[in-house]
């Protein structure tokens, strides 16, 4: 007897081949058409062909309504790696347009659930690779910066995660490589995709993870070691692409010693962070301005003492000017000083500023070459015990510092101010500004270019993410170019 042909259509009991591009917009014009043609679920026979072209809906297909929760868990479904996705998702959207219009709230059917199980262990490794991709700096022949990174998913989430490195990494030419396939981004237009690669392609190493190493070192806190929970977030596996991960073991096993130091220090200690420390006497300080260069920095900078513009002067220390070379290329311009600027009296000296440090280095910038400052020079803060609390400045605070950061660029003639986070960016280009949409760009005022980036303590409250920590150096790298592109040393 001879065997009926899975392309025979005159055999009801014939399979429907349907050969489509593996992904979920090519799925759903396929899975349309065979609704329309009433082609029941077990007479279709997926084949994903990766050499089709990408179907997209054409204007034609008649939309059908099927909950937004199956279309959620559905894309997601999609990326899991198994053969049977596309035949479980065509059961669901058969059955919900065939009497079933309630099925995605029946949490005990087992379709339903193996839905979710899917959708959940996708959303899980596109969340780890969002947390565990790591760029690494690779420059071309031609001096072209381009990062790139090695990772290893356990489904096939490229397509459906890379959205979000675009978003998050739009000025930055990138390649995220894996073994399924590889996202490439040029900094405009659309990503795109090809075929998976090897770990060779993929650097070993560069200045940013580094820098990343040693922040890692500093900012581990050994009181809060959960090795439970350590894994549970940031299983094993991922360990060998990421820097930190050989600092890892030497610091769990030195937690429980620099625990013991930090209390001792802390009986020690004897510093009370509140409260200012005694003035410079009025006589010495009016001295030291009339000894001082006539119109110099130095001279604004002892005369910034005696402001009363505002009332910030009145709990603060002192008043914390910039420092820097004049001229410079360069003047980088914060929001105000914190607490350990406030008691040296200098700026960024804190682990913003350390970290601001790191950063500069990797982007190619000497902190010794360029101008520092802060929009504010007083700190403004809130008592909390022994501790002083950052305070964002008001308006009125800002406008009444603005004579001495005026005074203070009149003098640097920097090529390029940089404003590190909001209050700069709007202090110096208006309340239009958005970091969201302008960070990373250089915007032409005045006869002068403006960069706009974040603050990097915002970097140190967000948690430390070592991917935002490679964009803000990638945004300090933008200056660099932008100087050596005009020939200006």
């Amino acid at each position: 007897m001879t065997q009926p042909s899975l392309f025979d259509d005159t055999n009801s009991d014939a399979l429907t081949a349907v050969r489509f591009h593996p992904d979920f917009s090519s799925w759903q014009q396929r899975a349309r058409q065979l609704l329309v043609d009433e082609t029941p679920p077990q007479r279709v026979w997926w084949q994903p062909d990766h050499t089709r072209k990408r179907e997209t809906a054409p204007s034609s297909v008649t939309a059908i309504r099927v909950p937004k929760a199956f279309i959620t868990q559905a894309r997601a479904a999609s990326c899991y790696r198994s053969s049977e996705r596309w035949a479980l998702l065509y059961h669901l959207l058969w059955r919900l347009t065939h009497g079933e219009k309630h099925l995605m709230q029946l949490a005990g059917d087992p379709q339903v659930t193996r839905l979710r199980h899917y959708a959940k262990a996708v959303s899980r490794d596109a969340h780890k690779m969002k947390a565990f991709v790591r760029f690494r700096a690779v420059d071309s022949a031609d001096g072209e910066r381009r990062y790139i990174a090695w990772f290893e998913p356990d489904h096939f989430i490229v397509e459906y995660a890379a959205p979000f490195f675009q978003h998050r990494f739009a000025n930055m030419r990138w390649s995220i490589l894996t073994p399924d396939c590889c996202a490439h981004w040029e900094g405009s237009g659309k990503v795109w995709f090809s075929e998976g690669a090897d770990k060779a392609a993929a650097p070993d190493n560069d200045v940013v993870e580094d820098t990343w190493r040693c922040y890692y070192r500093h900012i581990f806190n050994p009181a809060r070691v959960k090795i439970q929970a350590m894994m549970a977030e940031m299983p094993q596996k991922y360990w060998k692409n990421l820097p930190e991960s050989r600092l890892i073991p030497t610091l769990i096993q030195e937690a429980d010693r620099r625990v013991a130091a930090m209390a001792k220090d802390a009986k020690s200690s004897e510093r009370l962070r509140c409260g200012p420390r005694p003035a410079t006497p009025a006589q010495a300080l009016s001295e030291a301005i009339q000894k001082s260069e006539s119109g110099s920095l130095q001279q604004l900078a002892l005369a910034a003492q005696n402001c009363r513009n505002c009332p910030l002067w009145q709990p603060a220390t002192q008043a914390v000017f910039g420092e820097g070379p004049v001229p410079a290329r360069i003047m980088l311009i914060g929001e105000q000083p914190g607490d350990n600027e406030d008691l040296a009296g200098k700026p960024f000296v804190g682990p913003a500023g350390e970290l601001l440090n790191r950063a500069l280095a990797a982007a190619g910038l000497s902190r010794q070459e360029l101008y520092i400052t802060n929009t504010v020079k007083h700190f403004k803060f809130r008592p909390q015990g022994r501790r002083r609390l950052h305070e964002r400045p008001s308006q009125e605070e800002i406008d009444a510092c603005s004579p001495w950061l005026e005074a203070e660029i009149e003098r640097v003639q920097p090529s390029i101010i940089i404003c590190l986070g909001m209050t700069a960016a709007r202090a110096q280009l208006g309340e239009n500004v958005q970091i969201a949409r302008d960070r990373g760009k250089l915007l032409a005022r005045q006869g002068r270019q403006y960069l706009i980036t974040v603050h990097p303590a915002h970097l140190l409250r967000s948690g430390n993410n070592p991917r935002e920590i490679q964009r803000f150096a990638a945004d300090l790298q933008v200056a660099a170019e932008k100087l050596n592109s005009l020939g200006i040393k």
